[in-house]
């Protein structure tokens, strides 16, 4: 029996953690790693949309304010133009009142160079007459006769003055009206001009705005394209890290699972262990023989022999090796939660915890032998790493069925038929 319950316990534990125990330790820190990476990639993400989305808010602000000043221009613009419209409508009217007033000019010289000529005529017809009256008069038969001669020339002296006056006031009139006019039409044509200069910088001005705005719309382009994309790989990344959330959830499920029934098996494997121990005693006691000699005399390898450290710092063996059948050797400290140091250097295998025995720290010294040690509180040390002799692992007292300040300590000698324990003190 004793045969049996040691082979299922190396099934069901040592065997498990040498082969297996490390690999889903490796998977799942692979996982949590691939997880934190994930949140660091969408925290990264996160801050370009946050620098994203602050800058199409400025460029829109950007873009606001260019529309208004466009507005405010294009308002000017269509100002001007109707001011200019109103100019060049007022010159057109002023030139055709110009016209009209050179075509009176035209006409009024026109009639002046008739009258001239008329005048000329007149004038000669007149000198004519007084030459032939003149003799006339020289030969005046009276004083009367001579006074009403005299007055008739200076009447036909005094309409030719009229005639002179009239035509000069005229053409001065005529002349004024017209620099009236030209005047008029180049403080008109000025100011039209002024109009189209204006209009023309302040379409320049326009223009400016307008390539401002086609840049600002294409930076706000890219800046969206670039958000669209960081969204879909923010969603990208959401969608992985859930399904390695799942992934997780589910390893540490499958995880519990194995260690629950490891605990199950070894808690089985003690029960029957202690019901083998119990049949032995009952044998002993049938028997009247002592039953505290080793059980094992088996010949042990001879690596590490003498080399092990004893590892409870200050402890003594409160009992030896095979004592009532046991396969362990109980290390008592000096006091409750002793420290517990690594008997030599190697790899952490096993870390298991068990309510009624506390934690179970398996290491591995070589191809060949290990070392256990059972009731211990949480272990100092991990699976899989590599410790080194004298190193603290833990303290003494995690159970309920051993007492805080003891420990069972076991020499494990692995072959390729399975394992065995051996006696510590063939180490020490």
């Amino acid at each position: 029996m004793k045969g049996v319950w040691k082979s299922t316990l190396l099934g069901l534990g040592l065997a498990l953690v040498l082969c297996m125990g490390p690999a889903w330790a490796q998977s799942l820190s692979e996982l949590q790693q691939q997880a934190q990476e994930n949140q660091r990639l969408q925290q990264q993400q996160q801050a370009r949309i946050a620098q994203l989305n602050r800058d199409l808010a400025n460029l829109d602000a950007a873009t606001a304010q260019q529309l208004g000043k466009l507005r405010g221009l294009e308002a000017q613009i269509t100002q001007l133009e109707r001011e200019k419209a109103a100019l060049t409508a007022q010159i057109t009217s002023l030139d055709n009142q110009r016209k009209d007033t050179e075509a009176r000019i035209a006409l009024l010289e026109q009639q002046l160079e008739g009258l001239k000529a008329r005048l000329s005529t007149m004038l000669q017809s007149l000198y004519r007459e007084k030459a032939g009256r003149y003799l006339p008069l020289l030969r005046a038969q009276s004083f009367t006769d001579l006074a009403v001669r005299t007055r008739w020339v200076g009447r036909l002296g005094q309409h030719q003055t009229d005639l002179m006056d009239q035509i000069t006031t005229t053409v001065r009139q005529l002349n004024d009206e017209r620099t009236r006019l030209q005047l008029l039409v180049k403080d008109l044509s000025d100011k039209r001009q002024a109009r189209a200069e204006r209009i023309q910088a302040l379409n320049q001005n326009r223009a400016s705005v307008q390539v401002t705005l086609a840049s600002l719309k294409q930076q706000k382009a890219g800046r969206q394209v670039l958000l669209r994309e960081t969204l879909v790989a923010q969603a990208q990344l959401q969608a992985d890290l859930q399904s390695l959330r799942a992934r997780i959830t589910a390893e540490l499920r499958r995880i519990e699972e194995e260690r629950r029934r490891a605990e199950e098996a070894r808690r089985q494997a003690e029960l029957r262990r202690q019901a083998e121990l119990r049949r032995q005693q009952q044998q002993q006691q049938a028997n009247a023989r002592p039953r505290d000699t080793a059980p094992d005399s088996a010949p042990v390898p001879r690596e590490l022999v003498g080399s092990l450290q004893f590892p409870v710092q200050g402890g003594r063996v409160a009992e030896a090796y095979g004592a009532g059948g046991n396969d362990w050797q109980t290390i008592q400290g000096s006091e409750p939660s002793s420290l517990v140091a690594a008997a030599a250097n190697g790899v952490v295998i096993d870390s298991l915890y068990i309510a009624n025995l506390g934690w179970t720290l398996t290491i591995r010294h070589s191809e060949n032998v290990a070392t256990q040690y059972v009731n211990l509180s949480e272990p100092r040390v991990s699976v899989g790493e590599r410790v080194y002799r004298g190193q603290i692992i833990g303290n003494t007292g995690g159970g309920v069925l051993i007492p805080s300040d003891e420990m069972w300590f076991r020499v494990i000698v692995i072959s390729s038929d399975g394992f065995r324990y051996v006696d510590p003190s063939r180490y020490y």
